[in-house]
């Protein structure tokens, strides 16, 4: 199979190879833009004060451009350099979409500030999307890493506002739910995990605002005012560090700007959902500028819990000792959002060349959570589910939740001449959270109360160097990652008592890491990236017994736990040197091949679930990824057409999964160990078409073949069993599609229509590929209508999800033998005000 995989990369090489040049012989090297192009010529223009940079690109292109000061104050060009058309390179050289440039004649360019009603024909460089994917600003088509980028109108369209949200849009990337919607794990083009536990490392890296945020419990911070989130495929550990061995993914809030602008938006739907957020920005001065967003939502809750009046209210198992269940009342509606956060921004700019941001953020969630409806009854027998109705929860749990998140990020970015720059990123952030989750079945089983805090620091330096034919960075970090975890888990119907599990973790990691890219002919170039890292876990923690009524038969079940509990005060240690190799081929303009190879490494660490055995502490190691792929990247007509596609295959070993420990009695434990090796291949294809300004449609999709190679394990019955299985979290096929248009009514109102469509494959939720815990396919359709001022600000909107009112499965849970589905939403709907100016 190997063979295999290697036969479809050189063939998909020599395929991409042969279009591109087709394409370019159809006329790729003179596409035209929307508005026409004149000759090309060759410009030099190094990052630095646009106004300096807007007269050194009239000297080299000889055309006269007109701006005014106020308009170039505080700004700083992005490079250029190469042979371009004078409307590319302007295009290219304004460092935002908050400028456009106007062609009064041949030789005349206008610079000016963009208006706001999105009816502008000036360029805006829409079509050329600029990333940050690489640690710079380029075009997406400069860069050869296959990602998903969706730009604040896309984000706002869509009302993507979390992490489930961008995995529906992000075909490969599967978010699965994990202590209620607490503790998400992500897989991405099948690399993650299925273990929810807040002191493992998500497998794609997460940034927000260029701070990384180590564990998954920091992944559901609400998703408002942003510029950009960035999806980057396939390991990326030479810029993002260890934990990148999925991918990573950028959230980039929206900046200060330089002219008074915001926003209001406030929204509703059914099951009484508000979502209301609002911006405002602007300078302070000629040095000052500044930003705060803010989002408020409440309510939109749509479980019935069934509660257990006339069910198993006053069940024991030891009358007169042990309470009874409690009455709980059925209730409609259950699992309100209970969410507000806030974010500011402040930026500082003393001279040309320096700026200094500073960002903070507070959030607050009070949420009701959502709990998995049971499939099979309780361990006990006492209880069976009365139906199959897909939003019932039958706990009899109070379940609550109390968290506030909050934090800091500092940028400093100095230009050191015309050709260096010197950036530090500093930035703290700590979730403070009380939550209880149920066991989804009306009797106390194992009924789980966290008590949890986690925190990160980090600072990071880099060093730039950008000329004609050679860029690099040159970078360091140290991060401290702080974990104080408490659970109860009441078992009174079970075992008749309490197990209690502590922990404290701190995280000590330091890293130095490089990034270069040399032009080798005016077609050629090379580029590679090496980190080395080294690491430090410190880890004190155990379990024992609680027993509030003298009954429990905990250390019956967990015998290691019986003459006052297990505690162990394990380190792990590791160092690590990792990185890629690309080489990119622009056979024309606006088209790139490139073909790489890397290596990337997932830190190893301790298992945080129950701590019942010495065993559970003793530490798993990395698992590492060898990623190769090769694609392509090409925009046409201006960027009204643009298409992307990439094959790559992975060898991916000493995989962390949760494998089965035998602890006596009957009973056994989930432990992370590094069991399983594996291989995954599969292709990206991404195409965006707008024939007219008014009509745009897009689609993404991603294929993928996995299969376990190889198992560790004392139980050749077991190594049987899963060799051959499909990794979980890797459906063979999953695509996004949408449409997107506008229609103009009269001089004053435009009608925006969206509609767009997800379909993910059948996927199995563990590696041991058990039917029952397998998510079947489903196909998501959504839309928004939006009626738009062309002159104001002012939009009127409706929207809808899962408009057919499909009902899927999401994610699954299994505990202690009892069975349970999370189910993805019903058809919402609603309507929305948005102001702006």
């Amino acid at each position: 199979m190997q063979g295999k995989a290697a036969n479809m990369l050189r063939n998909g090489i020599a395929a991409l190879a042969i279009a591109s040049a087709c394409w370019g012989a159809a006329g790729g090297a003179d596409a035209q833009p929307r508005s026409a192009r004149t000759e090309a010529a060759s410009f030099d223009i190094p990052a630095q004060p646009l106004g300096a940079a807007l007269n050194q690109f009239a000297i080299q292109s000889g055309k006269d451009v007109l701006f005014s000061p106020d308009v170039t104050r505080a700004k700083t060009s992005r490079a250029v350099r190469g042979v371009y058309s004078p409307e590319d390179a302007l295009a290219a050289l304004l460092p935002d979409d908050t400028l456009v440039f106007r062609k009064s004649d041949d030789d005349t360019f206008l610079i000016e500030a963009a208006a706001t009603s999105g009816t502008d024909a000036a360029w805006r460089g829409e079509d050329r999307i600029v990333v940050t994917a690489q640690r710079r600003e380029q075009q997406i088509t400069d860069v050869g890493i296959s990602m998903a980028v969706f730009q604040a109108g896309e984000i706002e369209e869509k009302r993507i506002g979390d992490l489930y949200d961008i995995a529906d849009a992000t075909p490969s990337l599967d978010v699965v739910l994990g202590n209620g919607s607490n503790n998400p794990t992500i897989t991405l083009r099948g690399v993650g995990t299925t273990n929810p536990w807040l002191n493992n490392n998500p497998s794609v890296a997460i940034y927000a605002d260029d701070l990384y945020l180590p564990s998954s419990v920091l992944l559901t911070f609400p998703v408002f005012d942003l510029e950009r989130i960035e999806v980057l495929k396939g390991p990326q550990i030479g810029l993002y560090g260890r934990n990148s061995t999925a991918g990573a993914a950028n959230f980039i809030s929206a900046r200060p700007t330089d002219e008074f602008e915001g926003y209001a938006d406030v929204s509703y739907g059914n099951y009484d959902a508000v979502d209301a957020r609002a911006a405002i920005s602007g300078p302070l001065n000629d040095q000052l500028r500044f930003r705060i967003a803010g989002l408020l939502q409440k309510g939109g809750g749509y479980i019935d819990r069934a509660g257990t009046e006339g069910t198993t209210a006053g069940f024991t198992r030891v009358p007169g000792v042990i309470p009874g269940v409690a009455s709980v009342p059925a209730e409609e509606g259950f699992g309100d959002k209970d969410i507000a956060a806030i974010r500011a921004s402040l930026s500082w700019t003393p001279g040309d060349g320096v700026e200094f941001l500073l960002i903070g953020h507070y959030g607050k969630d009070e949420s009701e959570y959502i709990g998995s409806t049971n499939t099979n009854g309780d361990r006990l027998g006492v209880f069976a589910p009365p139906s199959d109705e897909p939003f019932v929860d039958y706990d009899d749990a109070h379940l609550f939740a109390d968290a506030e998140q909050y934090g800091a990020v500092l940028q400093a970015r100095v230009a050191l001449g015309d050709r260096y720059e010197l950036v530090s990123v500093t930035g703290y952030t700590e979730l403070d959270r009380l939550y209880a989750i149920g066991d989804f079945v009306p009797t106390r089983i194992a009924e789980p109360t966290f008590d949890e805090k986690v925190s990160t620091f980090s600072q990071e330096l880099r060093l730039s160097y950008n000329a004609d034919r050679l860029y690099w960075l040159l970078g360091a970090s140290y991060s401290m990652d702080d974990i104080d975890y408490r659970r109860e888990m009441i078992s009174y119907d079970f075992l008749l008592g309490t197990l209690g599990t502590a922990f404290d973790q701190d995280d000590r990691a330091y890293a130095a890491f490089g990034q270069a890219e040399f032009e080798l002919a005016p077609k050629w170039s090379v580029s590679g990236s090496l980190r080395y890292t080294n690491e430090r876990k410190e880890y004190a923690g155990g379990s024992f017994d609680i027993d509030p009524f003298g009954t429990s038969l905990i250390t019956v079940a967990f015998p290691n736990l019986a003459g006052g509990g297990i505690f162990l005060e394990p380190t792990y240690d590791d160092e690590d040197l990792s990185g890629n190799a690309t080489v990119n081929w622009k056979p024309v303009d606006d088209t790139l091949v490139y073909a790489s190879v890397g290596r990337g490494f997932k830190s190893g660490g301790f298992d945080g679930s129950g701590i019942t055995d010495e065993s559970s502490l003793t530490p798993f190691g990395p698992e590492k990824l060898w990623a190769y792929e090769t694609g392509v990247k090409t925009a046409l007509s201006g960027g009204a057409f643009s298409l992307a596609a990439s094959f790559f295959y992975y060898d991916y070993t000493d995989k962390q999964v949760l494998a089965l420990v035998d602890l006596g009695a009957g009973f056994n434990e989930a432990i992370i160990q590094n069991a399983a090796s594996s291989r995954i291949f599969g292709g990206d294809v991404q195409a965006d078409w707008r024939p007219v300004d008014t009509l745009r449609f897009s689609v993404s999709a991603t294929f993928l073949d996995s299969k376990v190679t190889k198992w560790v394990s004392a139980d050749p019955a077991e190594t049987a069993a899963r060799i051959g299985n499909e990794l979980p979290g890797t459906p063979e096929a999953s695509v996004t599609g949408a449409v997107a248009h506008s229609l103009p009514l009269g001089a004053a109102w435009t009608l925006n229509t969206t509609v767009w469509a997800t379909y993910a494959d059948s996927v199995f939720r563990d590696i041991e590929n058990s039917p029952n815990l397998k998510s079947d396919s489903y196909a998501l359709l959504n839309g928004r209508l939006e009626l738009t001022q062309t002159e104001g600000g002012l939009s009127v909107y409706l929207f809808a999800k899962n408009v057919l009112d499909e009902e899927y499965v999401t994610a699954v849970r299994s505990l202690v033998g009892m069975e349970g589905n999370f189910y993805g939403a019903p058809r919402t709907f609603g309507a929305g005000l948005r102001y702006a100016f």
